[in-house]
């Protein structure tokens, strides 16, 4: 037998690093499926379908990011029905995706690999705040990072008056150099494992800063493994 007819077949899954700012930022998480949907038609991208009454595109958006909360470095997977260079979907997807949805990169990856929401780990987000003095933000990063638990009310109906703790959910939090006309800088490292998912509003809850004008950029995606 040769070793063209023993060679495995191309994975036809695709990971593709975008990011997403402006009014995309306010958008739900089936809401940018249904834009990157309609792009990759555009871009006449041959999306795998699922089978069924109402065919949906075989996409796998890592994690929805927090509402408000633009992202550099976001990860979705999608299969194809024929295999493409990946550079030749990047180029494909040039001009096709709204002006706030950019695509970063696009590779490669083994079919047999878990669904992206399986394998994240951790998320890193950077947040610039403002009337916030640079004293008053690391005063409070110092008295939660020190506390050995943080209670925080848990969301939703069933869940009312539950709580969960924050601080385990913390994985890194340093002040930094707020870009220009923001008085205050802030990154985080938040686990965003399922069932163990560290929200950036609850973090600027806790230190204090629920009101205060801020923007939020998710910056990094961290898988295991």
């Amino acid at each position: 037998m040769s070793e063209e007819t023993l060679a495995p077949a191309p994975s036809l899954r695709y990971r593709i690093t975008f990011a997403n700012s402006g009014p995309l930022a306010y958008i739900s998480v089936l809401e940018l499926s249904q834009i990157w949907e309609r792009s990759l038609r555009r871009a006449k991208v041959p999306v795998r379908y699922s089978q069924g009454f109402n065919p949906r595109p075989k996409l796998n958006v890592a994690a929805p990011l927090p509402v408000g909360c633009g992202g550099e470095a976001e990860l979705m997977d999608v299969l194809l029905d024929e295999y493409w260079p990946a550079e030749e979907i990047m180029n494909a997807l040039i001009g096709k995706t709204p002006a706030e949805l950019k695509v970063v990169s696009t590779q490669n990856v083994p079919e047999q690999e878990p669904a992206l929401s399986e394998q994240l780990m951790e998320a890193e987000y950077c947040i610039s705040l403002k009337d916030v003095p640079q004293e008053q933000m690391a005063t409070a990063i110092t008295t939660l990072l020190e506390a050995e638990s943080i209670l925080r009310p848990r969301r939703g109906r069933k869940y009312r008056g539950k709580t969960y703790d924050l601080r385990p959910l913390i994985g890194a939090l340093r002040q930094e150099v707020p870009p220009p006309s923001w008085s205050a800088g802030l990154w985080m490292r938040l686990s965003a494992r399922p069932g163990a998912t560290g929200r950036p509003d609850e973090v600027l809850n806790a230190l204090g800063l629920k009101e205060v004008p801020r923007r939020c950029t998710r910056t990094r995606l961290i898988l295991g493994g």
